[in-house]
């Protein structure tokens, strides 16, 4: 485990203030869910994630509109594309995450995933929003229109959102 050698104290409410420059590394935001887990005598903070809950359950229902789509359908969660070995997507795609809209390419562009990642066809970006939480996206890329894979990804949110109640 790497060491920072940052020292913070504790208010008197059991607070403890994360540097912004830890948080901006981490990706840490307002309003992130945390889990609090205890490991002998060190206390562990993990970005808690609804749907790592159910990731293995997601992936194989994506895997299954895969094989009748032939889209590459992808579920992000924080900033990772779970379902490509957890690689880390790039910052713009983050922020287009972020702002919880629909977004969405039809004129064959190549997205860039991380630095060295990019994929090409039409795509569609949609958030994960259940009750006001960002939980994630669906990135679904194909030479296909748009409007049938917005359709697509729709019911995946559907499903994915059942998971969440």
């Amino acid at each position: 485990m790497n060491q920072t050698g940052i020292i913070r104290k504790i208010d008197e409410l059991g607070r403890i203030v994360l540097p912004k420059e830890l948080r901006k590394h981490l990706n840490i935001n307002s309003g992130d869910d945390f889990q609090i887990l205890l490991d002998g005598d060190k206390i562990i903070l993990e970005k808690y994630s609804y749907l790592k809950n159910y990731e293995v359950e997601i992936i194989n229902i994506i895997n299954s509109f895969k094989e009748v789509t032939l889209y590459d359908i992808n579920l992000i969660i924080n900033d990772l594309i779970v379902n490509k070995n957890n690689t880390k997507i790039n910052k713009e795609l983050v922020n287009i995450i972020k702002e919880r809209k629909i977004y969405s390419s039809e004129n064959t562009s190549k997205i860039l995933i991380e630095n060295e990642l990019s994929v090409e066809g039409n795509f569609v970006l949609l958030p994960i929003v259940v009750n006001s939480d960002l939980l994630g996206a669906i990135l679904i890329v194909s030479k296909d229109n748009v409007s049938n894979m917005l359709n697509v990804a729709k019911i995946i949110f559907n499903i994915i959102k059942k998971y969440y109640y």
